[in-house]
């Protein structure tokens, strides 16, 4: 909507399902600033699947998400 030369952008919600939690997010949001969000780009170890496909990290940026989208972290971790 504009008005009188500036413009406000309409934020659209949508849910996905984040490691199986329900997630307002704006519309059209990447994977990547999904995982920004929720702290986990900095992090070394973990994969990461949409809809139980991995999304390779290199097509986090890429990957816009979809309403109802389930996205599933997964972290390694030592031990035995």
């Amino acid at each position: 909507m504009c008005f009188r030369r500036l413009c406000f952008r309409k934020f659209i919600k949508m849910n996905i399902y984040f490691n199986s939690e329900s997630v307002a997010t704006d519309d059209n949001i990447s994977l990547h600033r999904l995982l920004v969000s929720k702290n986990f780009v900095t992090k070394t170890g973990i994969a990461v699947a949409v809809n139980n496909t991995v999304v390779g990290k290199r097509d986090w940026k890429s990957h816009i998400l979809k309403e109802g989208d389930e996205v599933l972290v997964i972290s390694a971790t030592k031990g035995g």
